[in-house]
């Protein structure tokens, strides 16, 4: 049966609006998310999570706990002391942070209690991890003499500190209660380092405006978008010479695929991003990357 036009049309513009409507709630949810650093903690502790698994140790579950934590309240208060430079680099996150300033500001210290007191009943080497984050902030961020620039207006180290605070977490926190020779602590520690240069790097290609207005040497405000992405591309392929000695030794052999993954998947977003400049699909794409890693891990060894 033929529908009248009228009620075609009808039918039509209500379809449309649902379509819309949900576009917009899915949309908001993942700003929300991506915004108050729930999404790259969430992905951050299946980094860790995948470390358990490159070295084959049981998975301490409050250890992934406290990896979220740290990381929620360590980006979460990064975001409210950046909450200017973001109107102009990501003014939907700004203008989030800075309408619910109190609330981020009061669950990022709790959360990072909360990951001190998981650290304290693991002891002490857990405790030197969990800090490290917060001290590289702090040594990062402060000025010790007039004369003396401070760390983050030297060009690099911001990309440098960010990837070291990844990297000691990610390579260490599975080796509380267990041993490893120094081949594999070596290659986790190279192949978590590379990862986090490269996708701290990105971003900050994306906040190339804000980082030059507010003076910070970033690598992309100094040697420029292009030179960036072939830098970024080089480091990348330095992960095939990784997977090249992961399989010359028969390391990580069940996880050879998402390990190769990782490194198709790093091209593919650096290529991408080269020419795209949208804040949320980066956000979505570069720090959801341990979903897709962890899922596929998952899968390989038939759990």
């Amino acid at each position: 049966m033929t529908l009248l036009p009228g009620v075609t049309s009808y039918f039509t513009t209500i379809e449309t609006r649902l379509r819309n409507s949900n576009y917009k709630f899915w949309r908001s949810l993942l700003v929300i998310l991506t915004s108050s650093s729930i999404f790259i903690a969430i992905n951050g502790c299946l980094k860790t999570f995948f470390s358990f698994y490159l070295y084959g140790v049981p998975v301490s579950y409050q250890l992934i706990m406290a990896t979220f934590l740290v990381i929620y309240s360590v980006y979460g208060l990064n975001k409210i002391t950046d909450t200017e430079e973001d109107q102009l680099n990501a003014p939907e996150r700004s203008n989030l942070i800075s309408s619910h300033q109190k609330l981020f500001t009061y669950s990022s210290f709790i959360a990072y209690i909360l990951a001190v007191i998981i650290g304290i009943l693991h002891g002490w080497q857990v405790i030197l991890v969990l800090l490290f984050p917060l001290l590289a902030g702090v040594i990062y961020s402060i000025q010790v003499h007039p004369r003396i620039p401070r760390l983050k207006d030297i060009f690099a180290v911001k990309s440098l500190v960010v990837a070291l605070s990844w990297t000691v977490g990610n390579t260490f926190l599975p080796l509380v209660n267990y041993n490893s020779n120094l081949l594999v602590m070596s290659l986790i520690f190279y192949f978590f380092f590379i990862k986090s240069f490269i996708n701290t790097v990105l971003f900050d290609l994306m906040d190339v405006d804000g980082d030059k207005l507010t003076g910070a040497m970033t690598i992309p405000v100094v040697i420029g978008a292009s030179c960036t992405i072939k830098l970024l591309l080089l480091l990348n392929t330095t992960l095939l010479f990784f997977i090249y000695l992961v399989m010359a030794f028969d390391l990580f052999s069940v996880l050879i695929i998402p390990l190769i993954f990782c490194v198709i998947y790093g091209y593919a977003y650096i290529l991408y991003f080269s020419g795209t400049k949208n804040r949320l699909q980066m956000d979505i794409l570069v720090d959801g990357e341990w979903i897709l890693v962890v899922f596929i891990s998952l899968l390989s060894m038939g759990i």
